[in-house]
């Protein structure tokens, strides 16, 4: 029998109090007291939210995450953040890590404040290899090796996503080094390479269905249905809900994708945002998260 899962790896967009509260601690208008526990109120709402919801893993939103890169940047010995640089051609900006030694390695796992303990079954938003060592100078085997299979081999979770913005746009990359790079983290909780804001086609084309990991995410508001193998074996992340525009997705149209993924031979299949949701407003992320779960419980006819 088909599968169909949901849930909501990235970024999530924290609340107008918590970004208020960030401000005001900028300021020295607050205490970082005051912040934590806006944190927590913000992640105790989008638990209840992903439950009612009834999305199959959870998340924590890594709400204390700056970028997907920062927490591990400054856990690690050899890597510093580097110049403010635009995100693709979002609005927003990140801090490019830097290396400072061809092999930086993790000092110690990230803890509890950024893996965050939650009440059901997880799942866990790291970069890739190829994420992280894209403008280091530092080959995906090596971050890895030296970051993040120590991160993964500490973690108690069903599934980490690998987030890798990059990939797709980067028409000079070589899949013969992410596959090594990959290889690399074999033996942890299972991965999927989540192919975010862009266009899969060439990579799919060059083999990504082989990738050694679980599954593979997809952005379908810019990857063609048919640009997915027939009968993909893999755990499919169909990014069907735009995380980078207000407009509210209809539970039905999601539904019937679905259903005309299955009618292309993909059995298991879990519907996600083809990104971070950190790029609209936490109210409007809060509805696109409502909606996937209708999506994901209803039949094409019934959901509404």
């Amino acid at each position: 029998m088909a599968e169909l899962r949901a849930f909501a790896p990235g970024i999530y967009p924290r609340s107008e109090e918590l970004v208020q509260a960030t401000r005001d601690l900028d300021r020295g208008r607050t205490t970082a007291e005051v912040v934590e526990e806006q944190v927590e109120r913000d992640l105790q709402e989008l638990t209840l939210l992903q439950q009612s919801a009834g999305l199959d893993l959870l998340a924590d939103g890594m709400l204390r995450w700056q970028d997907h890169f920062r927490p591990l940047l400054g856990a690690a010995d050899g890597l510093e953040t580097g110049a403010l640089t635009r995100f693709l051609d979002t609005n927003t900006f990140y801090r490019v890590p830097k290396a400072t030694t061809p092999a930086p390695k993790l000092r110690a796992p990230l803890d509890e404040r950024y893996v965050v303990p939650l009440p059901g079954p997880r799942f866990v938003t790291l970069p890739s290899p190829y994420a992280l060592a894209k403008s280091t100078g530092v080959p995906p085997r090596a971050m890895a090796e030296g970051i993040l299979k120590p991160q993964l081999d500490a973690l108690d979770a069903e599934l980490v996503v690998l987030a890798e913005p990059f990939l797709a746009r980067d028409e000079q990359a070589e899949l013969a080094d992410v596959e090594d790079a990959l290889r690399v983290l074999d033996g942890g909780p299972s991965l999927v390479l989540w192919l975010t804001f862009g266009d899969a086609r060439r990579v799919l084309e060059q083999g990504a269905a082989d990738l050694p990991v679980e599954g593979l995410g997809i952005d379908f508001y810019a990857t063609h249905l048919t640009d997915v193998p027939e009968g993909l074996a893999k755990l499919l992340l169909a990014g069907v809900l735009d995380a980078r525009s207000s407009q509210l997705e209809e539970p039905r149209e999601l539904a019937a994708f679905a259903e005309r993924l299955r009618e292309r031979g993909v059995e298991r299949i879990a519907l996600v945002p083809n990104g971070d949701l950190q790029y609209v407003s936490e109210p409007i992320a809060r509805e696109k998260l409502a909606r996937l779960g209708k999506a994901r419980t209803a039949s094409t006819e019934a959901a509404a």
